[in-house]
């Protein structure tokens, strides 16, 4: 027999009110507010502060303790700890605050910020700031970060009603705020050739210079950008005692001298999403050295509490730098994309005035006057064809994302590193040398037009191969109004083509640019 069920709802069943309460609508709590109102209440208070009184603008080196006075200054950060970080155990950062180590040409100075949601996503190395402090505290020497030089400590509070706040800046290209802040702290302007205290290659540091040198900085240029990974950790613990998930990306750097992997930690790995290869300029104080181990792993750099990260610093070292990278990508990059603003390819092309030029007169004029921008026509015999063998090796097409190069035998792959992708352009490589009576230009030295590659490889006309590509009653015609049919033909109609181009002669339509470095192809003809 089953027992008779005596809860309260077997007495009363649920029912489904039709009615609504008079005054309460479909959107709830926010009836009241207008969507303005309720975008307007949603938006960070860092975004919509306003100063209240007058603020002096100063340089970070002329604030002074104590609250009597309001200072506004600007800076870039070269440090910084997440305020999550201070859920762990042994970290002193009280969990409700950001940590950040702000410098600016004059001066370096500690941030104390009470976080909020979408502080993480703009705190990063080298993000520039304007800060409205209200009061001045001394700097404890207890403090998470015990970066060198500072002496003083900012507390932010960004509400609407109080008196200090942040703002982090964009950096829009061409804007002045491009060039605030980027000077080295001991580098003298009216000195420039006098050397940065403790500043040494990147090969000397990792042999002795990280033994007992004060203050040792390198001055190294981004390579590469590693994928980020995450790992779980048991030396990383939360205060519950639990296992804390650990963030870790590898960044390859170097300078003229050797390279290295500079390891960037949990909330860190953000800022190298901003960095770009061949051209971002970091400047670290007091790196970490990173031993190598057994397995052949290089020794390393590393970012810790004492560290001062500047990114793209402006003295004479980083100009040197910089024109050594940029010189290096010209001559060893895998892909450099065909510059499209520099000439008109159809009014070049439909322009019979182009002098016919061999490559000793070409190497002769770029001699002459480097700074010089020319166009010309130059007829070169094609000595080898690699069409098959990078079909084989899927490096038919290529390009470079992240530093790294990337590789496929379609026109679109995907980035492993950023999980983003890319398009591809054909692989200069599979054009080996080209000759003519007085030089040579070598494999994967030319840049190549999407015109210029449809023109090489079928013409104006058409090339006429078997569809089985060795015989057949009646061939097809493979004619494509673009290079990217060419991935989708066999590797015996590739090879077809291959061999009718190989000691072929053809009169190319080049251009030269010294921000290029290299001759750029606008059309070909047969």
């Amino acid at each position: 027999m089953v027992p008779p069920n005596h809860s309260i709802q077997h007495f009363y069943q649920k029912t489904t009110s039709t009615s609504q309460t008079p005054g309460h609508n479909a959107q709830g709590e926010n009836a009241a507010f207008t969507p303005a109102e309720i975008e307007a209440a949603r938006r960070p208070a860092t975004e919509t502060w306003k100063p209240k009184g007058t603020y002096e603008t100063v340089n970070i080196n002329q604030l002074q303790l104590g609250n009597s006075r309001k200072f506004r200054f600007q800076g870039r950060i070269v440090n910084f700890c997440h305020a999550r970080d201070g859920s762990r155990r042994g970290n002193t950062l009280p969990q409700d605050f950001h940590f950040l180590i702000v410098k600016d040409n004059t001066g370096v100075v500690a941030v104390r910020l009470l976080a909020t949601n979408t502080d993480y996503e703009c705190v990063e190395l080298g993000k520039l700031v304007t800060i409205w402090a209200a009061a001045v505290l001394e700097y404890q020497a207890n403090a998470p970060i015990r970066a060198p030089r500072v002496s003083m400590l900012v507390p932010v509070f960004p509400t609407q009603q109080s008196p200090s706040c942040i703002k982090f800046r964009r950096e829009r290209p061409g804007s002045d705020d491009l060039s605030l802040c980027r000077l080295p702290l001991d580098y003298n302007p009216n000195n420039p050739s006098l050397q940065i205290p403790g500043l040494m290659n990147l090969k000397a540091y990792l042999n002795s210079g990280h033994e007992g040198v004060p203050e040792a900085k390198v001055l190294v240029c981004v390579s590469s950008i590693g994928p980020r990974k995450v790992f779980r950790s048991s030396k990383s613990r939360s205060r519950e005692g639990e296992e804390m998930n650990l963030e870790v990306v590898d960044v390859k750097v170097f300078d003229e001298t050797t390279s290295c992997l500079l390891t960037l930690w949990n909330d860190k790995v953000a800022s190298a999403r901003t960095w770009t290869p061949n051209q971002t300029l970091l400047l670290i104080s007091n790196p970490t050295y990173c031993p190598g181990d057994k397995k052949n792993v290089s020794p390393g750099l590393g970012i810790s509490v004492t560290s001062m990260i500047e990114v793209d610093p402006v003295f004479p070292d980083a100009d040197w730098l910089s024109q050594m990278a940029s010189n290096r990508t010209k001559r060893d990059g895998v892909y450099i994309p065909f510059p499209h603003a520099l000439w008109d390819i159809h009014e070049i092309r439909n322009t019979s005035l182009r002098p016919l030029l061999t490559i000793a007169e070409v190497d002769e004029l770029v001699r002459s006057d480097p700074r010089r921008v020319f166009t010309g026509k130059i007829s070169l015999l094609i000595l080898v064809v690699r069409i098959v063998e990078n079909r084989r090796t899927m490096k038919l097409c290529c390009s470079e994302c992240c530093g790294v190069p990337l590789y496929a035998n379609r026109p679109v792959t995907v980035c492993k590193n950023c999980n983003t992708e890319r398009n591809l352009a054909l692989n200069p490589r599979i054009i080996g040398p080209l000759i003519d009576e007085t030089g040579s230009v070598a494999a994967g030295k030319l840049i190549w037009s999407d015109k210029a590659w449809t023109e090489l490889f079928f013409g104006k006309g058409t090339y006429h191969v078997p569809a089985d590509g060795i015989s057949s009653e009646e061939p097809r015609d493979v004619l494509a109004c673009s290079w990217q049919e060419l991935v989708t033909l066999e590797l015996e109609e590739l090879r077809s083509v291959e061999d009718q181009l190989q000691y072929s002669r053809v009169t190319l339509t080049f251009g030269w640019s010294s921000d290029v470095g290299r001759l750029c192809i606008l059309g070909v003809d047969w």
